[in-house]
């Protein structure tokens, strides 16, 4: 509530995770991407599983966590990243509103850059960002040790300028597709359409399953 500045919060916030149980598990995913922060949430959804799986009989996998090379990317506040708390960059972010954002990320008082995830949180993590958007030649992630060692003693300033460019390179033809898409609003919402009614076949189907098994269980 004191990050999203309301005055109240709905009961949602207490049955959203079970409302996130049931997203993964109507479709019965195997893999789940999430970040560090989710591995609550999914262990829940396995709990669930599971306990309809012993009481009614197997329907439900047990979805198990795909975590990429970043389970964890802080905000550029240096907390938790959410958009409600303004410390994330929105992929309808315009380059220079990225840069605008960059530039007031948190670091610390040390000039020389150096990835320590413990020691230094901060820096760490825009180092880390820096390297998801990088690429080396042979199509590998560039490792944020090779970022930290290319900045040296050139500070703060010099890793804010590299993880500027690193995203804005990054995100550019994916922001370009995206404009692209927002010229047709009559393409985009019959996309969702088409996404919906998949989803609500795939949801008929496993609710047909449960019922099945549930009248079978008395």
């Amino acid at each position: 509530m004191a990050h999203s500045r309301q005055a109240a919060v709905s009961g949602l916030m207490f049955t959203y995770p079970a409302h996130q149980a049931a997203d993964i598990l109507f479709c019965k995913a195997n893999l789940v991407p999430v970040g560090q922060d989710q591995l609550p949430h999914l262990e829940l959804t396995r709990t669930i599983a599971r306990r309809f799986n012993d009481r009614y009989g197997t329907v439900f996998p047990q979805p198990d966590a795909l975590l990429s090379n970043a389970p964890l990317l802080l905000g550029t506040d240096g907390t938790k990243m959410s958009k409600s708390r303004g410390n994330s960059i929105a992929l309808a972010a315009t380059a220079d509103e990225t840069a605008r954002l960059l530039k007031g990320a948190k670091t610390d008082s040390e000039r020389h850059i150096a990835y320590d995830p413990i020691a230094r949180p901060e820096v760490a993590s825009l180092l880390l960002l820096a390297a998801l958007c990088q690429q080396q030649e042979s199509g590998q992630q560039t490792p944020p040790e090779r970022v930290a060692a290319e900045i040296g003693a050139a500070g703060a300033a010099a890793l804010k300028k590299t993880v500027t460019e690193s995203v804005n390179e990054y995100l550019a033809p994916i922001r370009a597709r995206r404009a692209e898409y927002a010229k047709d609003r009559a393409q985009l919402h019959q996309i969702l359409r088409t996404g919906n009614e998949r989803a609500i076949d795939i949801a008929n189907a496993t609710l047909a399953q449960v019922r099945t098994a549930m009248k079978g269980a008395y």
